[in-house]
């Protein structure tokens, strides 16, 4: 595909937003190689990454490709031996850190339904390093790239060295500035460096004065740098120490170097996968910029639905069809109406989507992949009016006419323009038809009449306008398949300010054969718009009925799933209460055999039975009235909520009122024990079981009275009445803490005790907030404040108990 085509439908403009979007020089590299492809299964490939990285974005969850550059070359570099500079270690070091972070927030990602397949797949090629990360980290700086000092025991010595020779040199230099014998030789009072050396400034006349080395000379040539006898061999030593501060720098770089060397082959891998990774994504952020969707691809011709140029700002979108019903559309209607818009949309469209872009139009909208796409379009909307010349006009479809072949797009704007209109318009359609035979896809705009004739005619042709509005004598920028449109020339420039005198006469020079032709054809416009109006009113109402329906449906749905639930719900506590009956049944019928004989007893025991059979048939039949009268009244009443059943009545054996610390009996366990708490709607309870904490239905304790008791109180009890007044939880995580407090006032409810004290401490203050939220939570507590300064302060909570 030639890069004219591609800049003539603006190909290139979308691909410089694309590599804007990249977050590295690796994205950015894989956008200056995209080419359109008509393969079906590279190009879906593309879609879904695209389609899978703007999943991803939705979602909100981030990735950061922070640190990711391309550091092929210096891979390539480390892999033959070379050794890095710091510089590049420490981009190497911020790479690996990078890829390392892309690779866990792919991976760390929730996949359950598999959205993100390509995506972990390109994380799977990343291959993190951390033993090199860490290796490269300890010894440069990644943000300076300097060498540290820790980086081998050789380096820190030599630098410690430098800076030990360092400060005695500027000691002695200093001590030489305020000497009475040396400070009227200086010409300034400072120390400067020449070569390396430290040197003091001498007048020129006094070089003699100072003994040492002289290294250099001052601009004016009124001083001399001269480096002091006494600091020479300092100065010597520092050179030497730098000597060595060099091979020890270079050592640790060729250590690092052929680490990086032996794992290019990985690296390399990982840097693919990074741009993959930051072209997916890339794409992703301009599908969302342009409220773009990805196409069906595989089909036989075009069916864009609502298709909008992504490039023109409050674009008007259209459907444009093409190739299942007809091969060509010959596109007629006035200047400045939108056709080469229209023509642009299909060309650019379909450039975007060889690219594996999403195109800017809605769901459903499908397209077939052509071989090639070929244009030729004049900038009729130009400030200058650079028109192309018939001559080159001809020349490029030409061209275009040597290379077509079957499934390839071709776009023609103004076909035939430039020329006697006659000889243009048969030009138009023997090049139209020449193509429309070879199997070739056909897009033309046209003002020629005598082509909406031949459109009407030609097999395989069809008509389309861009629509203009009579009443406002404005383009709408609507496109109509099927409709011819009028150019409306004398009507615009009747807008323009021409005189209507000359309107006039302009249409009586038209004839009468054209303007009864362009009057049907504006009628057809008209007639075309309001139907359109009455089917868009018409699928709105449709909207709102099916609206309703859906919202009907879907509350009919919650009615009957709450009643099954609420059947359900009767059921299971039905067939409680039935395993309940049945285990006291079996129990009476024990006593009964164990009886042996017709006694007091045993009468006793069968009215018991009785009684418990009656109460629960009775109990069975108030379930199944229940569940008949709510599917009754579910199917009378569609609309309204489902009544919830009656709740089943429960046995007719009396159960006593109970409070907390009552002495009780489990029959169950045939002990007796203390009531320590109930449940909010009554239905078990926790009673102290001598050392033991049991729940149980409150059916199964009954009420022991003082001279019922088998002992004055459970033996734990009195082992409790000693409880310290305080506990000490400091140390102890949250929960555990709760627990052991929890345990701590079971035993404090037994023994009575009215006032205690919690130490917990000050610390962060998260284990008095739990403390605290437990208390509010616990009914047995009355009250509690923290303790006076004197009893611990904010470290402590003194509890009042009901």
């Amino acid at each position: 595909m030639d890069a004219r085509t591609l800049s003539l439908l603006e190909l290139p403009k979308i691909l410089a937003q694309l590599e804007a979007l990249c977050a590295c020089d690796l994205g950015r590299a894989r956008v200056a190689r995209l080419k359109p492809s008509f393969h079906n299964d590279k190009v879906l490939r593309r879609l879904q990454e695209t389609t899978q990285a703007k999943r991803f974005l939705e979602t909100g969850k981030s990735i950061a490709f922070g640190g990711i550059s391309d550091i092929s070359s210096l891979l390539k570099n480390a892999q033959i031996g070379s050794m890095l500079e710091a510089s590049e270690l420490a981009a190497t070091g911020k790479f690996l850190s990078g890829a390392r972070g892309l690779k866990s927030s792919i991976e760390n990602a929730e996949d359950s339904t598999g959205d993100f397949a390509l995506l972990r797949s390109y994380a799977a090629s990343i291959f993190p390093q951390p033993s090199l990360e860490k290796s490269i980290a300890d010894a440069i700086d990644l943000d300076t790239a300097a060498v540290k000092d820790s980086a081998s025991l050789r380096l820190l010595k030599a630098r410690r060295g430098m800076a030990s020779a360092q400060n005695e040199i500027q000691q002695k230099l200093r001590a030489m500035l305020t000497d009475a014998r040396v400070q009227p030789h200086l010409k300034d009072n400072f120390v400067t460096v020449r070569e390396g050396r430290y040197c003091l400034p001498v007048r020129a006349e006094s070089r003699n004065a100072v003994p040492g080395i002289v290294h250099d000379r001052s601009g004016s040539g009124g001083a001399f740098f001269i480096e002091p006898q006494a600091v020479v061999e300092l100065n010597n030593r520092i050179r030497e120490l730098a000597l060595e501060e060099r091979e020890a720098i270079r050592e640790i770089l060729q250590i690092l170097s052929g680490s990086v060397g032996a794992v290019a082959s990985e690296l390399q891998s990982t840097l693919g996968a990074c741009a993959d990774l930051d072209f997916s994504f890339a794409k992703a952020r301009l599908s969302l910029k342009h409220n773009a969707l990805a196409p069906i691809l595989g089909v036989a011709g075009f069916s864009l639905k609502n298709a909008r140029h992504p490039l023109v700002e409050n674009c008007v979108a259209n459907d444009i069809l093409l190739g299942n019903d007809f091969d060509a559309l010959l596109l007629t209607g006035p200047n400045t109406g939108g056709k080469t818009v229209v023509l642009k949309t299909l060309g650019l469209l379909t450039l975007m989507a060889m690219c594996g872009l999403h195109i800017s139009a809605e769901e459903e909208s499908s397209l077939c992949l052509p071989a090639r796409v070929f244009a030729d379009i004049g900038d009729e909307q130009s400030i200058e009016q650079s028109l192309s010349t018939f001559s080159s006009h001809m020349k490029s479809i030409i061209g275009i006419l040597h290379e077509a072949q079957k499934g390839d797009l071709v776009l023609f704007d103004e076909i035939g323009a430039g020329t006697d209109p006659d000889e243009g318009a048969a030009l138009a359609k023997a090049i139209l038809r020449a193509l429309q035979r070879r199997g070739v896809l056909l897009l033309a705009t046209t003002h020629y009449g005598e082509l909406k004739q031949f459109a009407l005619s030609a097999e395989r042709f069809q008509n389309a306008s861009v629509e203009f509005d009579q009443s406002t004598l404005r383009p709408t920028y609507r496109l109509q398949i099927g409709i011819p449109g009028a150019s409306n020339a004398i009507s615009i420039a009747s807008r323009l300010g021409l005189p209507p005198e000359l309107a006039t006469r302009a249409k009586k020079y038209l004839g009468k054969a054209r303007e009864e032709t362009e009057l049907a054809t504006q009628k057809l416009e008209e007639t075309s718009r309001e139907l359109r109006e009455q089917t868009e009113e018409t699928q709105q109402e449709r909207a709102g009925v099916l609206r309703l329906q859906r919202e009907f449906d879907e509350r009919l749905q919650k009615l009957q799933q709450q009643r099954d639930a609420e059947l359900s719900s009767a059921r299971e506590e039905a067939s409680r209460i039935v395993r309940e009956a049945q285990t006291e049944a079996d129990a009476i019928l024990r006593e009964l055999r164990s009886a042996g004989k017709e006694s007091k007893q045993t009468e006793m025991a069968r009215g018991r039975l009785k009684n418990l059979r009656e109460n629960t048939d009775l109990n069975r039949k108030d379930a199944e009235t229940q569940k008949a009268a709510s599917q009754e009244k579910l199917v009378e009443q569609r609309e309204p909520s489902t009544p919830l059943p009656a709740r089943p009545r429960i046995s007719s054996r009396k159960i006593p009122v109970l409070k907390i610390g009552d002495a009780v009996r489990v029959a169950s366990l045939g002990k007796e024990g203390v009531l320590l708490s109930l449940r909010d709607d009554n239905s078990r309870v926790s009673v102290r079981v001598g050392a033991m904490k049991v729940e149980v239905p409150i059916s199964d304790v009954s009420f022991l009275s003082d001279r019922n008791r088998s002992t004055p109180a459970p033996a734990f009890v009195g082992k409790v009445f000693g409880i310290p007044e305080e506990i000490n939880l400091i140390g102890k995580r949250t929960d555990e803490a709760i627990v052991e407090l929890e345990e701590y006032f079971d035993s404090a409810i037994l023994s009575n005790a009215k006032t205690l004290r919690i130490i917990h401490g000050r610390g962060t203050g998260a284990l008095k907030r739990a403390v605290h939220d437990y208390l509010k939570s616990t009914r047995a507590v009355a009250s509690f404040e923290l303790a006076s300064p004197e009893d611990g302060g904010e470290g402590a909570t003194v509890v009042q108990f009901s």
